[in-house]
């Protein structure tokens, strides 16, 4: 009789999904034990490896590109590693196992091997891969062919912005990144957008309120970041040159740096984006990484011709920590809504943080409504403060896995080193 392995990472949501680069999103995996190719360890971990266990049947790869295996990574006690492996080869090869299934559950906390610890569900982690990947940098690849000429084969690089790939038919229409800055006197006076929007969503000099230093003092104890960024105070915004307005579908995202000075003295980030310079009318737009100076957990949203208060999504875990040696400087954020109008918002961990399930029937605090894109900053009550250096908007949702990959990229370029 055939065996299987069972991995529950979470319960089944909305963003669950049947693939994932990073995990995130594969809350559900069953897979035949015939198809383990090997397993191994580190520290505190179990690594299994199959064949043949892709949503791909075909693949047409670059030079110098593979497609990873189907993997899972389960937690254990440290030192016991072999142990666990050993167990998983006597289950698969036994013919008196009282069960044919062996379970790693995260959920219930309980493994079919005692010595497997999945108490959280960063204890079960599973990729089942849509891209492949770059042999000498292990980094996911998004290349593709455009064509050919007589001097051979050249690849596309259009879905490149600076350095991040976003991948075909996923570039942002909105790119507003700290290489576009530019600046008098040491100070921002305008902002080019590299999106494909071009140059209807520039900011203008004309565009620019107050004083906003541009601060190239990268690092932790400068911008939180590993590069220069717009230092923005609480009287101080950022006016689009054409409103941007956005219906349905959508992936926004922003990078933004403080450091550990500035946690001390103002630990909340603020509102970020916002859709009229009237604030608290009707018709506002959207505005999101709204943080409660209180409990430091929500983010908030609110939609055009919105009636009501703002729709809260709380974290599990503060979104800056305050007292902590490790404590994050870059802050990265990519906020999804899909076609079923749920809000989903994924930080540096490329992790799903906070969640708002659709709501598109009642009178108040719905989620269906445009998003409306004209202000950076300023806001409303605890107004936004912090070193900006990266904001964009898709239009359209790219789905749970590349919002996550998106995430980890933004985290991998924007983290400082030191």
């Amino acid at each position: 009789m055939k065996k299987f392995f069972l991995f529950k990472r979470k319960d089944v949501n909305v963003n669950s999904g049947q693939t994932s680069e990073t995990g995130e999103g594969l809350d559900v995996l069953a897979i035949s034990t015939d198809l383990l190719a090997f397993m191994t360890a580190s520290l505190g971990k179990v690594n299994i490896v199959f064949n043949n266990a892709t949503v791909y049947e075909e693949n047409n790869l670059l030079d110098g590109e593979s497609f990873k295996k189907t993997s899972v990574s389960v937690a254990c006690e440290e030192g016991e590693e072999s142990s666990v492996i050993e167990s998983i080869m006597k289950f698969i090869s036994s013919d008196r196992s009282t069960t044919n299934v062996m379970r790693f559950d995260a959920v219930s906390g309980a493994a079919t091997i005692g010595k497997a610890k999945v108490e959280d569900f960063t204890d079960v982690v599973a990729s089942v891969r849509e891209l492949p990947v770059i042999r000498t940098t292990q980094e996911s690849s998004k290349r593709t062919f455009i064509g050919s000429s007589a001097l051979g084969t050249t690849l596309s690089t259009g879905n490149v912005i600076n350095e991040i790939d976003f991948g075909d038919g996923n570039k942002p229409i909105i790119d507003l990144h700290e290489e576009n800055l530019s600046e008098s006197g040491g100070n921002v006076n305008g902002w080019t957008n590299a999106g494909s929007g071009g140059s209807t969503y520039n900011i203008a000099s004309g565009k620019v309120t107050g004083t906003i230093p541009l601060d190239t003092t990268s690092g932790r104890l400068g911008t939180g970041l590993s590069t220069k960024a717009a230092d923005m105070s609480t009287s101080t915004n950022f006016e689009l040159d054409n409103t941007y307005v956005q219906s349905g579908d959508f992936t926004m995202f922003a990078v933004i740096g403080k450091n550990p000075s500035d946690i001390l003295n103002s630990p909340f980030l603020g509102c970020l984006v916002q859709g009229t310079s009237s604030f608290g009318s009707i018709g506002q737009g959207q505005t999101f990484m709204f943080n409660d100076g209180i409990s430091n957990k929500n983010f908030t949203f609110q939609f055009a011709q919105e009636k009501g208060g703002f729709i809260k999504a709380a974290s599990e875990t503060p979104i800056i920590q305050v007292d902590n040696d490790d404590q994050r400087t870059a802050y990265i954020f990519v906020i999804r809504r899909d076609i079923d109008f749920n809000i989903s918002v994924y930080d540096n961990d490329g992790a799903v943080v906070a969640f708002v399930p659709s709501n598109t029937t009642e009178d108040i605090n719905r989620t269906d409504g445009n998003v409306v894109v004209e202000h950076l900053g300023n806001g409303q009550g605890l107004k936004f403060q912090g070193n900006l250096a990266r904001f964009g908007v898709i239009a359209k949702d790219i789905g749970g896995s590349k919002a996550s990959q998106l995430a980890l990229d933004l985290a991998r370029k924007y983290t400082p080193i030191t």
